[in-house]
């Protein structure tokens, strides 16, 4: 008797929990996100035929944003004391900045991308300009060939000094 009002107590409370969780709504889908670390638009390939206009959209708006908010400086002197040499580019304006080197491209629900800059130092990668550094090596990204190739470029032209943030 005390088994069956246990089996009995168990299907009551296994019918109970059967009904939680799922109301009918349709459930929203999450879109898979792919990332990966590109050098110009052309590499958008990387990401699938498909995806060639959405990564080529979010890099012109990386573009853009690197021109607005970029720091300058009057002379390519200054630029080089501040963020190392060989890593400026003269502006539109004139004036000097950072030079933009490659992209970190999300693409996903929202496609996105953010501007990369040359490392500090010596190491094969890219800095974001909050200074966070993706290097060519870190098995959790996906780097094309052209990109590792600037890096590469990069690394072995920069002198072995300590250069001062962004």
């Amino acid at each position: 008797m005390r088994a069956m009002f246990n089996a009995f107590v168990l299907i009551a409370i296994s019918a109970a929990l059967a009904g939680c969780g799922d109301s009918g709504a349709p459930k929203s889908e999450k879109v898979a996100e792919e990332r990966g670390v590109i050098a110009s638009a052309s590499d958008c390939a990387v990401f699938g035929k498909g995806a060639v206009d959405a990564c080529a959209a979010a890099i012109e708006r990386a573009v853009k944003k690197h021109e607005s908010t970029a720091k300058t400086f009057t002379s390519l002197e200054d630029c080089e004391k501040a963020v190392g040499a060989r890593a400026c580019e003269r502006s539109e304006t004139g004036h000097y900045r950072i030079r933009l080197s490659a992209f970190m491209v999300t693409l996903g629900a929202t496609p996105r991308a953010e501007a990369l800059y040359p490392t500090q130092g010596s190491d094969v990668g890219f800095q974001t300009s909050s200074k966070d550094v993706l290097l060519a090596n870190d098995r959790n990204l996906v780097f094309s060939r052209l990109a590792v190739s600037v890096a590469e470029r990069h690394a072995a032209s920069e002198p072995k000094r300590k250069r001062s943030p962004l």
